[in-house]
Order: C-alpha cells, then sequence, then structure tokens
C-alpha cells in the first residue's frame, strides 16, 4: 500500500520517514518498511543516530486547537522524551555523536521566528544552547560547520523571494567565526556537507531541486530537474541524500549523480481514516428553529430534529460534503448552501434534495427565507444582495455595494418587504428596506454605521442597531480621545403612526403596511444607554432582545466570545436581563421562542418572558445534544475539505487573471489524497496547493490533529546549570522585564520566594532533582514546592508558582535590555520603542514605551520580527506629529508641544522578519521621509486577507484578498520586501558575544544626526 512519505533521513544503508504520523524505519536491502513509534503524537522529521542504535524525532501534539511539541528518541522500540521545551516551533536538527542530538527551537528567545541551535543530551537530558545566534537548520563536518538562515520549507508560499529567502553562513573553524557563504534569488535550504561540496534545495529557478556549490560557495550545480511538485526536506548521512518529493521520497547518490525514486510499501491499518464520531457543541456551526423544529448544522453536516424528543434526522448526502446556512422554510423544507459546488439547495425534512438551483450566485456568504418560505435573500462574496423565487425559479439583483458584503438582513412579516444593511463606504453602513418588486428606499442616512436589521413579528416596526452616538471619553493611557460604547437600538415606524415611546392620549393603532414616505423621519432611538450591542431581534408582544458583547482588551481574545441578552418591554419602557453567558441565539419567525447557543449546551425557551435557566431538563428549555450523533468519514471529509480549499481560492483571490491555470492545481494535487492517511498529511497537501497561488498570505491553519492535549509545562523564566557536585540545580540568570507589570517577573522573585542568582535547587515538590531538564519536573503543573540552597549557604522551602507561558517574559526582557543599552550609550539622549507586530500588542508596546521615550532629543523605532496586522497607520501618524515647541511651566521640565510629539530625529530598525504591515510600516517610513531605515530586506508579503472561512473541521484557510498597491512602486513590496536605507546585519559570531550590530549602527546615525 502505498503512503504519503515525508521527512526522510538516511544512515547508510538504512531510511527513517513519516507516515500514518509514526516514524518508520527501512533497510534499503529489503525495503521493508517497520513501524517504529506508536501513538506518541505526530512523530516527524527522524533523525538516525550514527551507530543505527537510536533515532531522534519530533512530536507534535495538535488537540481542539491547543499545540505542542518536543523531541523523543527511540531505542530498541522504546521512546523516551529528551526535550522539554514545549514550543510548537522545536525540532531534531542531526545528531553530534551517538549520545548528543542537536534541536532548533524558539525556546526562551523573544520571538517565534527567533530559532537557536541546542545540543541535547539524550541519556540525561542535559542541553546547552549552540553559540550561533539565529538558526533554521545546520550541518557540522569536523570542523566546518554551514548554518541556514530564513525559511526551510515553504510549501504555502512557493516561488518566495522576499527578505526571509535564507541564506548559509559558512565557519571553518568550529564556529568561532562565521562569513555569509551563498544567497540565490530564492529559497535554500537544508545544507549538507558531503564530501567537499555543500548541497542544498533551492527554488531560485523556478521549483525546488537539488543544487550544490564548493566550499568556497562557487561552481554551482544542479542535481535534480524536477519541473512539476517541489523537492523538501532533504538530509543526508555525509555520503548520499534523500528527500521527498509529493508523497514519495527520492534517493541522491553524488557518485553516480543519479537520483531514484524509493518504491515503498507500507502495511498499515490506517487508523485515523476510519470513521469516527465527533463532538456536536464543538463543531456546531449553524442553528435554526421553528414552531416544530430545530435545526442544527454540525461539523458541515445538517441535522433537524423536535426539540425535547423523537429521532434526528440528517439531510443531504452523509459524507464527503459540506452544507452551511441552514434555513427552514414554511413547509418545513430546508434550504442549505452546499459548500463543494457552492450551489443553493433544498432539503425535505426526510434529507433528500428536493432542487438544486444551478444560477452561479458566486460564493454565497448569507441566505434569510422568506416568512411564506418562498424566497430567499442570498448575499456573496462580490458583495451583491440577490433575492430568488423558488416557485418561479427566478432571481433578482436586488443591490450590490462597492465596499463590503451585504452580511444581515430580515424579512416583513407579511414577506412584501425586507430590510438590509448596506455597506456606503469603508467605515459606513446604512438600513435599506426594498419590496419584492426591488424598489429600494434608503432608511437611515449613509454617514453612520447601522447593522442588524430586525422586523417586528406584528410587522409594526423594524429594528436597528447603530453606532452613532459619539459620545468621547479620554485615554486614561494616552493623549487621546475614544468613543468606547456608541451602539444604541433604534426603531423605525413602518406606517404613519406614533412612535412607542411617544403616545398620544387616544389608543395607537398599527397596521402591518410599510409606507415609505417619509420613513426617514421615524427612526426613532430607544430609551437606553448605549452599550456594545451587536444583535437585535424582535420578539412577540413588542418584545425586543439586545445582545450585547463586553468591551474588554484584545491581547488575550477567548475562543467563544459570550455576551448577555437583554430583554426589553416597549409597553414599559424598560429592560432586565434574559440570559448570559450566550455565544449566539435565533428566534422564531413569529417571535415567540428563542434558542439559546450557550458554549456547551442549548436551550429552546420562551421569548417574551425571562427563562429560569438554573431549571434543568425540559423545564429549563435545556436541548439533549448528545441526541444528534455526528459521524464523520476522514477519507470523504479530506477530499470534500481539498475541493473547497480549491474553490475558496478561485471565488476570493484578489485577482481572477492573476490566477491564471488555477483549474489545473486541482487535479494536481488530488491525485494525492489516496496516499494520505492523516489528517497531518492531508494539512501536507493543503498548504502545497494552497502555495501555488505564489503569493503571501495563502495559509492553512489546521484545528486538530487527534493527539493528545498537549501538557502545559509551567516556567520559572530562569535558566539553569545543573551542579554535578552538589547535585542541585543552579540559577544562572533570572528574566525580567518592568518587575511591577504583570507577567514580567520570573516567579523566583516573587514575594516570600525572592531566590537569586547563584542560589541551588536540589529538590522539587519532594522529589530529588537529577541531571537533564529542570522542566521535566514542572509538566502539568501551576504550582512548586522547591527546596533551595542558598548562595550563602543556607537551606530553604519556597513555593512558586509557575508561568504557563515564558514567552512574553522573554521579549519584555529583550525589550528593557535594548531600552536600557540605547540610554546608556546616547547619555539618556535617546528613546527606544519596539513593535513586535501591527496588532494589539502592538499597539499596547509601542504607547507603553512611547510615554516614558517621547520627551527625549531622539528616538529609535524597532520593528524587528514584527509579525504585522492592520495599525501602521495609528503607529506613523504618531511618529509623522513631530515636536515644533514646548510648554515652559514655572516649575518642573519643559513639556514638547504639541503634547505626545516626536522628536525630529527618529531611526527605524528593521529585518527580514518584519512582515506584511511590517513591511507597509517599513515602507511609508521611508516614503514619509521620517527618518533613516536601517537593517535587511523585509519579508515581503502585502496581499492581505479575511480569515473568516473555516473548512468543516476548524482549520482555517486564507486567500489573498486585498493587493497593497502603492503610487511609486505599485506591487513591488509583494514577494520582495522593503531595502533599507543602510543594510546592516547581525552575524552568527555576535549572539556570543551579545553585540547587535543593527541597534548599535542606529544609535550611531541618531546621534550623529542630532549633532549636525
Amino acid at each position: 500500500m502505498k503512503g504519503y512519505y515525508m521527512y526522510p533521513d538516511i544512515r547508510n544503508d538504512f531510511v527513517a520517514f513519516t507516515t500514518d504520523d509514526d516514524v518508520w524505519l527501512m533497510s534499503l536491502k529489503d525495503m521493508r518498511p517497520i513501524r517504529v513509534t506508536t501513538d506518541t503524537g505526530v512523530s516527524i522529521k527522524p533523525k538516525i543516530s550514527p551507530d543505527g542504535k537510536r533515532i531522534a524525532f519530533t512530536t507534535l501534539w495538535l488537540r481542539s486547537g491547543k499545540q505542542g511539541a518536543d523531541v523523543f528518541i527511540v531505542e530498541d522500540g522504546r521512546s523516551k522524551r529528551v526535550t522539554y521545551f514545549n514550543r510548537p516551533t522545536t525540532w531534531v536538527a542531526g545528531w553530534l555523536s551517538d549520545k548528543e542530538i542537536m534541536v532548533i527551537t524558539d525556546y526562551h528567545t523573544p520571538f517565534n521566528a527567533w530559532t537557536e541551535a541546542y545540543k541535547v543530551n539524550v541519556n540525561d537530558e542535559s542541553y546547552e544552547p549552540l553559540p550561533y545566534g539565529i538558526v533554521s537548520n545546520i550541518s557540522i563536518k569536523n570542523e566546518t560547520i554551514v548554518i541556514a538562515r530564513g525559511y526551510q520549507d515553504l510549501p504555502f508560499w512557493k516561488g518566495y523571494r522576499g527578505g526571509t529567502k535564507g541564506e548559509l553562513w559558512i565557519s571553518f573553524d568550529a564556529g568561532e567565526t562565521f562569513k555569509k557563504f551563498l544567497s540565490l534569488n530564492g529559497i535554500i535550504s537544508h545544507p549538507m556537507i558531503l564530501n567537499d561540496r555543500v548541497y542544498f534545495l533551492s527554488d531560485h529557478e523556478s521549483v525546488s531541486n537539488l543544487y550544490s556549490v564548493d566550499m568556497q560557495g562557487e561552481n554551482l550545480l544542479k542535481h535534480t530537474n524536477f519541473s512539476d511538485y517541489y523537492c523538501r526536506n532533504a538530509s543526508s548521512d555525509g555520503k548520499r541524500i534523500v528527500f521527498q518529493r509529493a508523497g514519495d521520497i527520492y534517493l541522491f547518490d553524488p557518485q553516480t549523480n543519479n537520483t531514484i525514486k524509493l518504491e515503498i510499501e507500507v502495511f498499515t491499518e490506517r487508523k485515523k481514516k476510519r470513521p469516527k464520531f465527533v463532538s456536536t457543541m464543538e463543531y456546531l456551526t449553524d442553528v435554526d428553529v421553528n414552531q416544530n423544529y430545530i435545526g442544527l448544522i454540525v461539523r458541515g453536516k445538517p441535522f433537524i430534529m423536535r426539540p425535547w424528543e423523537g429521532p434526528v434526522v440528517q439531510l443531504g448526502e452523509k459524507q464527503g460534503v459540506k452544507y452551511r446556512e441552514l434555513q427552514f422554510l414554511s413547509n418545513e423544507d430546508i434550504a442549505v448552501v452546499d459548500s463543494n459546488e457552492n450551489k443553493l439547495l433544498i432539503l425535505s425534512k426526510d434529507g433528500k434534495i428536493k432542487q438544486k438551483v444551478e444560477k452561479d450566485f458566486g460564493r454565497i456568504e448569507k441566505i434569510k427565507a422568506s416568512p411564506d418560505g418562498k424566497k430567499l435573500l442570498i448575499s456573496n462574496n462580490r458583495l451583491e444582495l440577490w433575492l430568488y423565487d423558488l416557485e418561479s425559479k427566478k432571481e433578482k439583483l436586488i443591490d450590490k455595494s462597492s465596499y463590503g458584503i451585504i452580511r444581515e438582513f430580515d424579512w416583513h412579516p407579511t414577506g412584501e418587504w425586507f430590510s438590509y444593511a448596506f455597506p456606503e463606504g469603508f467605515r459606513t453602513q446604512s438600513i435599506k428596506i426594498a419590496n419584492v418588486s426591488g424598489n429600494i428606499i434608503r432608511v437611515t442616512s449613509p454617514y453612520a454605521f447601522d447593522f442588524s436589521p430586525s422586523f417586528d413579528p406584528d410587522g409594526k416596526f423594524l429594528y436597528f442597531l447603530s453606532a452613532r452616538t459619539l459620545d468621547p471619553s479620554s485615554d486614561k493611557f494616552i493623549f487621546n480621545m475614544s468613543f468606547q460604547r456608541v451602539i444604541k437600538p433604534y426603531l423605525v415606524v413602518l406606517s404613519k403612526a406614533y412612535s412607542p415611546f411617544n403616545q398620544p392620549l387616544e389608543e395607537v393603532k398599527h397596521d402591518k403596511n410599510v409606507d415609505p414616505e417619509g420613513i426617514q423621519y421615524r427612526v426613532i432611538p430607544f430609551p437606553v444607554e448605549e452599550d456594545n450591542y451587536v444583535k437585535i431581534s424582535g420578539a412577540k408582544s413588542n418584545k425586543v432582545l439586545l445582545y450585547s458583547q463586553p468591551i474588554r482588551g484584545q491581547l488575550n481574545p477567548q475562543e467563544d466570545t459570550l455576551g448577555k441578552i437583554e430583554i426589553f418591554d416597549i409597553e414599559i419602557k424598560s429592560k432586565e436581563v434574559f440570559a448570559e453567558n450566550v455565544r449566539n441565539f435565533v428566534i422564531t419567525k413569529d417571535g415567540s421562542k428563542v434558542l439559546l447557543v450557550f458554549k456547551d449546551s442549548i436551550r429552546l425557551v420562551n421569548a417574551t418572558t425571562k427563562p429560569d435557566l438554573s431549571t434543568q431538563g425540559i423545564k429549563g428549555g435545556v436541548v439533549d445534544t448528545t441526541r444528534i450523533k455526528v459521524l464523520v468519514d476522514p477519507e470523504k471529509e479530506w477530499r470534500q475539505m481539498l475541493f473547497e480549499t480549491w474553490k475558496l481560492m478561485k471565488e476570493n483571490y484578489w485577482s481572477a487573471e492573476k490566477l491564471q491555470g488555477w483549474d489545473s492545481v486541482l487535479d494536481k494535487y488530488e491525485k494525492l489524497l489516496d496516499r494520505v492517511s492523516t489528517r497531518y498529511e492531508l494539512s501536507d497537501v493543503l498548504k502545497e496547493m494552497q502555495g501555488e497561488t505564489k503569493t503571501s498570505h495563502s495559509y492553512e491553519t489546521p484545528y486538530d490533529f487527534e493527539t493528545a492535549e498537549p501538557l502545559v509545562i509551567g516556567g520559572l523564566g530562569a535558566e539553569f546549570n545543573y551542579d554535578e557536585q552538589r547535585e542541585c540545580f543552579k540559577i544562572v540568570k533570572i528574566y525580567s522585564g518592568d518587575p511591577t507589570n504583570e507577567g514580567e517577573r520570573s516567579p523566583l522573585k516573587d514575594p516570600g520566594v525572592e531566590l537569586n542568582e547563584g542560589d541551588c535547587i536540589y529538590s522539587i515538590d519532594g522529589e530529588k532533582v537529577r541531571k537533564g531538564s529542570i522542566n521535566s519536573h514542572f509538566i502539568n503543573k501551576d504550582q512548586a514546592i522547591l527546596e533551595v540552597l542558598t548562595s550563602d549557604g543556607k537551606n530553604r522551602t519556597v513555593s512558586v508558582r509557575l508561568m504557563k507561558d515564558e514567552k512574553y517574559l522573554m521579549y519584555r526582557h529583550w525589550v528593557e535590555k535594548n531600552r536600557e543599552y540605547v540610554h546608556k550609550m546616547s547619555d539618556g539622549k535617546l528613546g527606544y520603542v519596539h513593535v513586535p507586530d501591527m496588532m494589539y500588542q502592538g499597539f499596547a508596546e509601542f504607547f507603553r514605551l512611547f510615554i516614558s521615550e517621547f520627551y527625549r532629543q531622539g528616538l529609535i523605532v524597532d520593528v524587528r520580527f514584527n509579525r504585522g496586522g492592520f495599525i501602521s497607520g495609528l503607529i506613523l501618524q504618531r511618529l509623522l506629529l513631530r515636536r515644533e515647541g514646548y510648554d515652559v511651566p514655572r516649575n518642573g521640565e519643559r513639556i514638547p508641544f504639541p503634547y505626545l510629539s516626536s522628536p525630529k530625529v527618529i531611526v527605524a530598525v528593521t529585518n527580514e522578519n518584519a512582515g506584511s504591515d511590517g513591511d507597509i510600516f517599513s515602507y511609508l517610513f521611508k516614503k514619509y521621509k521620517i527618518g533613516i531605515l536601517i537593517g535587511r530586506r523585509t519579508w515581503g508579503g502585502v496581499i492581505g486577507i479575511s480569515p473568516r472561512h473555516l473548512l468543516v473541521d476548524k482549520t482555517v484557510v486564507t486567500q489573498p484578498e486585498f493587493a497593497a498597491i502603492f503610487d511609486e512602486v505599485g506591487l513591488g513590496i509583494e514577494n520582495y520586501g522593503v531595502d533599507p536605507d543602510i543594510e546592516v546585519d547581525n552575524y552568527p559570531q555576535d549572539y556570543r558575544t551579545g553585540k547587535d550590530r543593527q541597534l548599535d549602527k542606529a544609535i550611531e546615525i541618531a546621534l550623529k544626526q542630532m549633532n549636525t
């Protein structure tokens, strides 16, 4: 049976590789693979020891979005964990001897992209960093060391030419000094020293193939000549080379310059292709409800059920099709969208397909059925709103925006009118109503942001929400104003009658007629305070449900955003809490019942009275979702996922003209599916297919590989050396950012603990420590008891809380070290600001530092390793606000004016790991002539995404949808990056001494400019 083979390694006549999520070992003499790992996770990147007795490999865990990775070895059929870094960016790079391996990881570095090499003793699990700085891959032969920087395997962006494309550095003196060895116009990966040449993979001539150069980096030779699939993940034993290509493994012999494909047959049960049942609530995506039934889509499968008892019926094709956007029709037929063909289907409640609408609506984003079930409103990715008549089978284009998808609409109970939120501009949206004949009336002005239209079930009012109550409040941290609570509910009186909030003496009568004349003047705000409302729905008996979510920070977003529902009574003009911790809700068309969706349950309750949610069972409205049995056939599901990923790219890529040839891509990768036996292998195929766009941001981010959930390893925010004489772990470095800030201090410095460098830990939780990794004592722990011998000879016992993630502490330590260095080298004249991304953390970090640095004579803005985002404009605004004078008080220091303005001398530092909006910041920093840009060419990816599309198993796939085109360079930043004004690199040997050439150059330039 042919498998999907990955990550090969060779040692003499044995080849190791990964397939079926395990490591296999095969003799080249008999070609019979033997499985050597079982159920450790996803076991990848095997490396055979020099004596052939051990295999080191990396284990990945991914379960329900939680991930981790560490290195194991297998010997005599037994696996042993040898690292406890617990970082997803961790892999084994090779063996140094029969007992030592090289591991590359971002453990204890400030950034995920900052990976370093470690030497790990597999016998006792002790480790130490190798002093080569940032390393992506490494090859060592005697005194010669070749390290690679930049990307090593980039299946999701083929033809990459940006600043992180990589280069090779070489040392001939065992790592004391390095010099740049090789750079090409493409990715250079997997360096291997064989005889007197360095071999590597590169795609600088289009498709990745095997090349080599001599030890001076000259005499480039090409050894393979593939023209379709990439050569990837090469490895060598110093004699021969193996690599993967399209699920196969190839062997290259430099003596003969011949390449052969290894014909491998594996005998495996392919357990992960077996049908399985999955959780209902974890994969619930759509719900609808009517008077008789509840409809749900779980893992792409539509179900209907009576709320309390009876059978659960799965509709449509049972396997291999993903459905979405479920809507009940009045005759209890169901409308859904088939994601495979992106077609509208009508299903009967017995599960059969009654009608397939052949009209090409583009990518259907949302549907809504009319009250009589005879018509559907349909919006799409082409920014259109369509009306489709199920009886006449005719469609009508109602409206089209130039600014965004029409996402929200609702039907009047008569079915003659509907309302929708129409994108009028990039940040504005109006409410419109239209009748089924296509006549459109704008209800609200096009100058605010109005959304969530919902009709009163009695037909008297149209409700909506609007972000137009602009009451500014002062920002508590920076000199700025902001609008925190801007959203209020509004109603529109549809007939020429009094507002319910202005009752005359006589009885008010409303009818169900919609009178469009003068409707703009019948828009009335609810008599409630502004809040962060996100949804409004009309219920029976003059009740309105208002759903709001808390205003909170964005640095630690929850997977599910939970909010509260309040019920407003129009007659008595008051509201009360209806339900809390709600994920979503859907109301019946007649407004009598509401289906509440919580994180782990759903309830069907009366929509007009507050429910008793403390009651369980039917009395409390609890719907037993265990009645829904969701059976998944992975093989059919994976085929559907591949097709939908391809289809989404076809529909959403920013330029149809530039996606020429995409139709042939599907067949190229579909033919590999029969060999795929696990979700991890599918991920590899999806990434390769996405990479055929040769465009940035073509991502596939999986959610679950069906492994065990990775266990958290607590951290102490410190570095240790094992003291063999005293048999304890000596504290050699304690990390600290600003120790008064949360998460910026090692737990060893907590009150009552107060340990110091030089103290030695000899027991943890009553267990005497041994040589190895101290982290092995902290698996799945929140706290630990340490017995310590202090540097002055005292014995102490302390209780410490462990950090769940040390990454932020490492980052803050690095930033504060840089800031202190800049202050020292400039005698306090220069300030320092680092921006780690152009998202929420970057915004927070910029202003955290800026408020204490802006008043200095000059400023260094560091965007190295910036992960991108969307707020570069906000930071550029601040830097463009230049100091023009001072306010001088009678007492104290003079105050720069304008307040919080930037000094006139600004220097920026960037590097190859600054990308996306970090690219754009670097470009505009130069364009606006804010200052000198120093460092390396940036990442080069500026075609942005809207990551809203989930595959059936919650995998995120993205399509480059928004090309950043600039007046002077057009698309020139994409797949190239931004060149600095002054190129400066940090050499591998600089990391040993702590030298930062880029920062030093920035200080030099800034001081020079201040003195001119």
